[in-house]
């Protein structure tokens, strides 16, 4: 106790004291709006760029998916010395049903759900020994059934060299260039002279829309 000091005024000297530090520690709402101005800069320049590097990682997936599924159709050309034939919109999940998908089932040499291929069907008659030339996860089907890329696209275009020439292009190979979602490749991507390839994939990316069409190719 000092001296000198009467109790209730060294009580009321405490308590001043105390209230006087908790109000130097206390931020005053300037402080605090400061902070919040500067999280929300610093949540403005991370964001974006976690953004970018999600998406640059996705389409780096989807072209190995891509890689993978054209490898898987150039094994099965290398053992029946022709290409499978898919639906006839050249799409990987054109006319697939809750059942038969061509693409799925040529390459996998069995149905979606595990069962053999019907005999004297399209998949079997191609896939006559019934090689399994690639196996498909989970992950590579939506809950409908149908095959998506790294974006959850089930709009994938397939393109194969028909002619055996080393080079995919119009007329020879396909009539047209086969739409997804809602846009298709101009000359720009796809030369008129074809693209020097024996598969090739293409999906639109996310956010593409016919005034502002971007791709996900195989060959790029």
């Amino acid at each position: 106790m000092l001296r000198g000091v009467r109790a209730p005024c060294l009580q009321r000297w405490i308590l001043r004291c105390a209230q006087n530090d908790k109000q130097r520690r206390a931020f005053t709402l300037l402080e605090l709006l400061t902070v919040l101005a500067i999280l929300g800069l610093l949540a403005a320049l991370i964001f974006p760029s976690v953004s970018s590097a999600r998406r640059s990682a996705n389409k780096a997936k989807a072209r190995v998916q891509f890689t993978q599924w054209a490898a898987a159709i150039e094994s099965f050309r290398g053992e029946y010395g022709y290409y499978p034939a898919f639906d006839a919109s050249n799409l990987v999940n054109g006319g697939a049903t809750a059942t038969d998908h061509l693409f799925h089932d040529i390459l996998a040499a069995k149905k979606r759900d595990g069962s053999a291929l019907t005999a004297g069907g399209a998949a079997a008659m191609q896939n006559r020994k019934l090689i399994s030339f690639y196996s498909f996860s989970d992950a590579d089907f939506t809950a409908a059934n149908l095959i998506r890329d790294a974006f959850d696209n089930t709009a994938i275009a397939v393109l194969v060299d028909r002619d055996l020439d080393g080079v995919i292009r119009p007329g020879a190979d396909f009539a047209t260039l086969p739409s997804v979602g809602g846009i298709a490749p101009t000359s720009a991507d796809f030369p008129t002279t074809g693209v020097r390839a024996g598969v090739i994939f293409y999906a639109p990316a996310p956010g593409a829309t016919a005034a502002n069409p971007e791709f996900i190719f195989s060959w790029k």
